[in-house]
């Protein structure tokens, strides 16, 4: 599978790191499952890596699509943070409309990276 998720046991951080050719269903089946763990908590803040994927599967109706997953399943409190790590500009572009989209309908915060330690400082803050 070309997404792999883990949790923190002690912050509760949702991590998914992304390889490869990324179906857009096989995102949709792995956000899934990470909310229904019973290690994992809505309020904690989560981060993408999609830095070594491959994202030519996604257009705007997957995109959207991936929002209302997320708006139906993760049940996150306001506030919320969920950081995207892109390295290439097609998944940059992808990462950006989830974020407008996402922030558009829900009170949680998203924000697009092309730098990890950048990512995970925001993370913290």
């Amino acid at each position: 599978m070309p997404i792999t998720t883990t949790i923190d046991c002690e912050t509760g951080l949702r991590t998914h790191v992304a390889t490869g050719a990324l179906m857009p269903e096989e995102l949709d089946s792995e956000l899934r499952n990470a909310y229904r763990r019973p290690d994992f908590r809505p309020e904690a803040p989560s981060l993408f890596d999609a830095r070594d994927a491959q994202l030519d599967a996604f257009a705007g109706t997957e995109v959207r699509h991936v929002v209302e997953t997320v708006i139906k399943f993760r049940g996150a409190p306001p506030g919320t943070k969920t950081a995207i790590v892109m390295a290439h500009d097609l998944g940059f572009g992808l990462a950006r409309m989830f974020e407008q989209q996402f922030e558009a309908k829900e009170s949680s915060d998203v924000m697009v990276f092309r730098d990890m330690d950048e990512a995970m400082a925001w993370l913290k803050k």
